[in-house]
């Protein structure tokens, strides 16, 4: 079964629950304005998902190997994209919320979002051997090292912002235990791998 997503196929069902979700929202409100309140947290969720299993797939492969990390390792590439995916679509839909809506946001927070746009279009645009050839591997390693904390750290921030705004509700606490939860797993992999380098 997996062996269906394998690839650039995981783009199909990725696509096609996203733009699937988004276009009954929209027909449910009755235009694209009413049902941006609708679809902004789930698209961001969505892409939290698919960024997750991104950023832990080397060290879930390491710390517990099997067909499930495997798969995600040989896949990861285009999980990362599958998250550009999604996240970019969410990127324009808070966008349309500015400029469509009496919703505003400061300067610093449109900085401090729009940096990790930057860092995820760069991470997108030289996700290929290609680029891995020209940047050199050192240096394409710390780009997408840099940018996939720099993003880990906005999702933190801003699901931890949102409980201090709208209280700990238990439905919103998923999204800092996972990040939590994949930093964990990133550092007890690296650690190990450093140990067994050492023996």
């Amino acid at each position: 079964m997996t062996r269906l997503l394998e690839g650039k196929r995981l783009f199909i069902p990725v696509a096609l629950i996203l733009f699937g979700f988004v276009y009954s929202q929209i027909t449910a409100a009755g235009s694209y304005v009413g049902a941006l309140p609708f679809v902004m947290s789930p698209t961001a969720d969505m892409a939290f998902v698919l960024f997750f299993f991104a950023f832990t797939a080397s060290s879930l492969a390491r710390l517990a190997p099997g067909p499930g990390p495997k798969f995600l390792m040989r896949n990861r590439r285009y999980i990362g994209l599958s998250f550009a995916l999604v996240h970019g679509v969410h990127g324009v839909l808070v966008l349309s919320n500015l400029a469509l809506t009496p919703e505003s946001r400061g300067i610093p927070e449109l900085m401090v979002g729009g940096l990790a746009y930057l860092f995820l279009s760069l991470m997108a645009l030289t996700s290929n051997n290609a680029s891995v050839r020209k940047l050199g591997a050192k240096r394409w390693k710390r780009l997408h090292k840099v940018g996939s904390y720099y993003i880990w750290l906005i999702f933190l921030a801003t699901s931890l912002g949102r409980l201090v705004k709208d209280g700990p509700e238990p439905a919103r606490l998923w999204i800092p235990i996972l990040c939590l939860i994949a930093l964990s797993l990133r550092i007890i992999a690296h650690r190990r791998g450093k140990k067994r380098k050492a023996a």
